[in-house]
């Protein structure tokens, strides 16, 4: 069972406790009488790379409560979500047991079937889900400064699991909860004014903290409130270094399978515990110039995979070198740790595909500052061969939102990156709504 104290061994960077300090010192103010935190990504993370993949998890309740034999219930469920956002149109309107309703007609069940299912699936997100230990710090300092503290979710769980997930984390004194999803008509306007009411003081004495730049920051300060950006771990992991979109691109139309579903609860675990407290991308290395990092995402999952064989010499010098320094080392046994507590020997179930890409990278692509991390521990013959054999990876464009894409969307991901100005025009034109629904 993860115990909720556990604390890696990789002390804060100089960057992050400033930032910790001055997001702090906002808290603290006078000037603020309430604050409201976003719970999901901000004092609520889980270990997976998106909520989608405890999907991956019910194939056996799947076929116990409903009789169908197969693995296909991640891609039914993530598909009645996608239908459920589509005719709602706004990702606020759209809660699990419309989601069920849907998977119910798709996969010709009964409803007391999908109620069960459903029941499942809020189970294992109240068993998975834990603190953001950076996100606990900041309510916590709210409510000892005697601020009025409001909660508000945006995930599709209903109140019930919201309130059990709080308590679980360690949030049950929140003064108010908002649950989007339970808003009628709900959209960004209505569920501010629902945070302001509960608030109980003026648009000016309120602190809002979420990781939206829409709807988090720029919708409360247009509204007369203080509001600070704390990114999704998720999201700062993936822009932090070109490690995630190497792994993407070996497979990219099927890293969403079931067969990666370790590799991603991998990147899962390396958000949460590296990028708990906010930093920022260091431009000469993709493991924000940590040894523990590297050696983390690095020898860390390689350590699951029993048996593996080196497919180079370099490999092996590069594996060799981390293990004997402190800070790679300390890493991936930080690593091992925090995968058996949250995961146990899933790995046994689902295989461990794609677990030796981190080292691919690290020996095809690892940048400059990186390599000196470990240099102390090879030859100064091995460095200079190994700097000339590193190139630049062909890596996928950043995204932080699981997508179920069969193979002509992924093709139209490569010719219209996200975030291009053409792929902003077209995404433009086809969502009317908010975001998008789990």
């Amino acid at each position: 069972m993860f115990s909720m104290d556990y604390k890696p061994r990789r002390p804060l960077s100089d960057a992050q406790r400033e930032l910790a300090d001055k997001l702090l010192g906002e808290v603290r103010s006078d000037k603020n009488r309430a604050v409201s935190f976003k719970m999901d990504g901000i004092l609520v993370i889980t270990p997976f790379s998106d909520i989608s993949d405890i999907c991956f998890l019910m194939d056996e309740d799947y076929a116990e409560i409903c009789g169908k034999k197969g693995s296909d219930f991640p891609e039914l469920r993530i598909k009645a979500g996608e239908a459920a956002l589509k005719k709602r149109e706004i990702a606020a309107r759209v809660n699990l047991k419309y989601i069920y309703s849907i998977l119910a007609k798709m996969a010709e069940i009964t409803e007391e079937q999908a109620d069960r299912l459903m029941e499942r699936e809020c189970a294992l997100f109240e068993e998975y889900a834990f603190s953001r230990e950076f996100g606990k710090t900041l309510f916590r300092e709210a409510k000892n400064r005697k601020k009025r503290v409001v909660v508000i979710s945006e995930s599709v769980y209903p109140a019930q699991t919201v309130k059990n997930v709080l308590e679980k984390c360690g949030y049950g004194s929140y003064d108010e909860l908002i649950v989007i999803s339970e808003i009628k008509n709900a959209t960004g306007e209505s569920y501010y004014a629902e945070t302001l009411k509960k608030s109980g003081v003026a648009a000016g004495k309120l602190l809002h903290i979420g990781g939206d730049v829409a709807f988090d920051i720029e919708l409360p300060i247009v509204k007369g409130s203080k509001a600070l950006l704390m990114s999704h771990p998720f999201s700062l992991m993936a822009k932090s270094g070109r490690v995630r979109g190497y792994a993407v691109e070996k497979d990219l139309f099927s890293f969403d399978d079931r067969r990666y579903f370790i590799l991603r609860c991998v990147f899962g675990l390396y958000a949460a515990y590296g990028f708990d407290t906010p930093q920022n991308k260091q431009a000469l290395s993709d493991f924000c110039g940590d040894g523990y990092m590297l050696g983390f995402l690095v020898l860390g999952p390689l350590s699951l995979m029993k048996d593996y064989q080196f497919s180079t010499n370099r490999q092996a010098e590069i594996v060799g070198a981390m293990e004997k320094t402190a800070e790679t080392a300390a890493g991936r046994d930080d690593f091992v740790d925090m995968f058996r507590a949250h995961f146990g020997d899933k790995e046994d179930i689902f295989g461990t595909d794609g677990c030796q890409l981190p080292l691919e990278f690290a020996e095809k692509c690892l940048c400059a500052a990186d390599r000196e991390l470990i240099a102390g521990q090879l030859s100064a013959d091995t460095m200079k061969k190994w700097s000339h054999s590193v190139k630049e990876p062909e890596v996928v464009p950043f995204s932080d939102r699981h997508s179920d894409k069969n193979a002509v969307s992924k093709l139209a991901d490569k010719m219209f990156p996200p975030g291009t100005k053409v792929r902003n025009i077209v995404d433009g034109i086809l969502t009317k709504g908010r975001g998008h629904s789990n």
